[in-house]
């Protein structure tokens, strides 16, 4: 798949036309020759190395982790795949995928990664930084609504001398808060949305800006509408002709869900009112589409999570 507060929002995001919101989102360590490592792992482990000291200095778990949901949010683009990616992605799970392999191809823009696969990136980046983390990934997973499924990360973090689970969503690039601005424990989380407790639930977000990748504008404009598509490549065309491959875009809830070119949160919210839940995008959350994958006690958390589930 592809802040403010989602589900009860507490800033209201004022709706534009998909194309003018994409246009206003523009923001107009090698391996020596006795290194035994190849250029891809030497790349991987240069950026480790540099990350851990910036890491190192932020004054708590939730400001690291944060920081390394921004960083990858910025690393990695958005964009339709084309049948040759869509195999690439399809061939890998959790354990096989390898970020030493993918980190060239986010870093040059070779590559857009759907939320599945950036959060694979985020929750690798932080087993390598010491952190534990899980994907936890929710939604529709029967024809003919696979499409409607969006995977996140789920963090632990120390919070006050305690250990908290929270969200950290390196594609919709957000965290949740309790409304005293405390990080959210994901089973209260949980627990507050089957209660329909939605106002208890503050959505934290910052600004980044990504790329948007546009090798080949057939990808989209079969999707778009007339006025879309007229937007996009106007948004394409160099003054001599040329188009450019690629946009800058900001990363958020809006742009991703929202946008009037893809509302993706209006059809993702039709489809559960099929399943007879009547429900803001919060609850979709509760609808746990996957097994969690992640760090080693990854069937515990599950139970955990299953426990509020039932």
């Amino acid at each position: 798949m592809q802040a403010s507060s989602v589900g009860h929002m507490t800033h209201a995001i004022p709706r534009t036309p998909g194309w003018l919101r994409l246009a206003l989102c523009l923001a107009l360590g090698l391996a020596t020759p006795s290194d035994p490592r190849t250029p891809v792992d030497a790349g991987w482990a240069g950026e480790l190395t540099r990350l851990a000291a910036r890491v190192e200095a932020l004054p708590s778990d939730l400001a690291r982790t944060t920081f390394l949901r921004e960083y990858t949010g910025a690393l990695l683009d958005i964009g339709r795949p084309d049948e040759r990616t869509l195999r690439r992605y399809q061939a890998v799970d959790f354990d096989s995928f390898d970020p030493a392999e993918y980190y060239p191809l986010f870093r040059d823009n070779s590559l857009p990664a759907n939320c599945g696969i950036t959060s694979y990136y985020y929750i690798k980046l932080l087993h390598a930084l010491g952190f534990k983390a899980y994907q936890y990934s929710f939604g529709f997973s029967e024809k003919p609504y696979q499409r409607f499924i969006h995977s996140v990360a789920l963090v632990e973090i120390g919070v006050n001398r305690t250990r908290r689970l929270i969200v950290q969503d390196p594609y919709l690039n957000l965290t949740y808060r309790t409304r005293d601005g405390q990080p959210m424990d994901f089973i209260a989380f949980l627990a507050a949305i089957r209660a329909r407790r939605y106002d208890e639930i503050v959505t934290d977000a910052s600004s980044l800006t990504t790329a948007l990748l546009v090798p080949d504008a057939s990808l989209y404009l079969r999707h778009l509408s007339r006025e879309c598509q007229a937007g996009l490549i106007g948004l394409l065309e160099r003054p001599h002709g040329s188009r450019r491959a690629e946009l800058p875009i900001v990363r958020s809830y809006a742009t991703l869900m929202q946008s009037d070119c893809d509302r993706f949160e209006r059809d993702f919210l039709e489809a559960m009112r099929q399943h007879g839940l009547h429900e803001p995008f919060l609850y979709a959350y509760t609808l746990r589409a996957a097994e969690l994958v992640g760090s080693a006690d990854h069937a515990e958390v599950q139970r955990r999570i299953d426990a509020v589930l039932r």
